[in-house]
């Protein structure tokens, strides 16, 4: 099998098509991204990046990260502590 990054042939190719150097090189990179996204947005407890976050990225200068958002329900219809049953 092929390595679809590097080309090379290789015994054993993960599941994203990447030979065991190319998998791991590709990992780090996308661990550091997530690390940079949790330094630009340090919002603990309100903006949240798991290890395991998806990355979207394109040709443009940066790249999308799911990230969990804290909604909050306070005042509003979803309000839990005034004891609404639609929740």
């Amino acid at each position: 099998m092929l390595c679809s990054k590097c080309k090379k042939p290789s015994d054993f190719v993960m599941e994203d098509g990447l030979c065991q150097a190319c998998h791991v090189q590709s990992e780090v990179r996308r661990l550091e991204i997530i690390d940079l996204a949790r330094e630009q947005h340090p919002q603990a407890g309100v903006i949240e990046i798991h290890d395991n976050a998806t990355l979207s990225e394109g040709n443009d200068n940066g790249c999308y990260v799911a990230a969990w958002v804290w909604v909050e329900f306070a005042g509003t219809k979803f309000d839990k502590e005034r004891g609404n049953t639609n929740a």
